[in-house]
């Protein structure tokens, strides 16, 4: 049941129907269909020409990929590693390029093995040459999620990785807390890389998200775990990691409980908005605002409660008109990718279809690819097995 009036969209035929609503009509690209069990996305510039490249994952069989803008050509990272489950670009040993962290040998059956971080580096030419060298960081078991993040605002970001579960921790109820870690990378990187432990907290974390919370130039975290939608802010009020709840999450039973997905936006002459998929690999899009008292948690609004497996969520102002659009999907048949835009004359969220049937859909990445001005879409299926971009044509 949808819980909000929403515009529904058959296919990817979005020309019409995203034009009346102010959406920006996508031209649909297929760049693999060999990718099964594919997991993750990133972007990043991997040859150095100043466009941005689609890097993909599988879990399982693995596959550690990328892909080059603008023909998508498919080149390998390695194809010695099994469970991949994230990554992470940065220019870790400062020549240049673009490197990638990778965590692999990924089991959430299995909360005390597993869980290899590695970072690869780039071979310079990697179009030609595809022998990326792996250089071991840490073992963390059921490592799930990996993000660069500036906490001192000095342009020198620490790697973030956050196990899914904690050591030990069983279905249903996974009640053991995970270890995330902070690593600085060290002045030889090809060495060991030493870490702290940030918070052995949270249980189920399977949603991260970079934001400048303050807009101080520092970055902060946005967590969706059990405990539901978490903001990590570091060295402030005295404290070193200081953890605020702003969003209650599903209160349902474990392990249909909490928050999976987590993204910040913006309203045009209004305020800002937390959005959500709830509860872990869940039913419902939720959109979190501020009440006019401040009081924590913020308030709870179920805008689509028919998604079967949810497992992407970004933001982002698809249209440039200053509010910020939610784009989200769900891996379980029969797939579906949404864009949800804000009426302001009615305070509903309105619903337009992607995609609806052709991915099974895991991750998303968002980048102007094609240098339009417009942010285009990347989106990787599980069960479909494909890599697909919707490259904006603008409004």
């Amino acid at each position: 049941m949808l819980t909000q009036p929403l515009l529904l969209l058959a296919g990817s035929a979005l020309l019409a129907a995203c034009q009346a609503t102010g959406v920006p009509h996508y031209e649909r690209t297929t760049l693999d269909e060999s990718i099964q069990g594919g997991y993750g996305l990133t972007v990043a510039d991997i040859d150095g020409d100043g466009r941005q490249d689609i890097v993909a994952l599988a879990t399982n069989p693995a596959q550690f990929v990328w892909y080059r803008n603008p023909g998508w050509e498919k080149y390998p990272i390695t194809s010695t590693s099994s469970g991949d489950i994230a990554a992470a670009p940065h220019d870790i040993d400062g020549d240049g390029d673009v490197d990638l962290v990778l965590a692999s040998e990924f089991n959430l059956q299995a909360s005390t093995e597993g869980g290899l971080v590695q970072w690869f580096e780039n071979p310079g030419n990697p179009r030609e040459n595809q022998q990326w060298q792996a250089h071991d960081i840490d073992r963390v078991p059921t490592s799930h999620r990996l993000r660069w993040v500036d906490i001192r605002g000095d342009g020198k970001p620490v790697l973030i990785n956050m196990p899914i579960i904690g050591i030990g921790a069983q279905a249903p109820d996974y009640a053991v807390g995970a270890q995330m870690k902070a690593y600085q990378v060290p002045q030889n990187p090809a060495g060991r890389w030493s870490a702290i432990v940030l918070s052995d907290a949270f249980e189920m974390a399977h949603g991260i998200t970079v934001v400048d919370w303050n807009g101080d130039g520092r970055e902060e975290l946005l967590t969706a775990s059990f405990a539901g939608v978490g903001l990590m802010q570091f060295a402030v009020d005295g404290v070193f990691v200081k953890q605020t709840l702003l969003g209650a999450g599903n209160r349902g039973e474990r392990p249909n409980q909490g928050s999976s997905e987590v993204g910040l936006g913006q309203l045009r002459h209004g305020p800002r908005f937390l959005a959500a998929i709830e509860p872990w690999h869940g039913n419902e899009v939720v959109i979190y605002e501020a009440g006019e008292d401040g009081a924590l948690p913020w308030n709870r609004r179920v805008i689509d409660d028919s998604f079967v497996g949810g497992h992407a969520l970004l933001v982002a102002d698809l249209d440039r008109d200053g509010s910020d659009e939610i784009i989200a999907g769900f891996r379980s048949r029969p797939y579906g990718l949404y864009v949800y835009r804000y009426q302001a004359e009615t305070g509903t969220w309105e619903r337009s279809a992607l995609d609806e049937g052709g991915i099974g859909l895991a991750g998303l990445a968002i980048a102007d690819f094609n240098g339009d001005g417009y942010p285009d879409i990347a989106a990787i299926g599980t069960a479909t097995g494909n890599v697909v971009l919707f490259e904006s044509e603008g409004p």
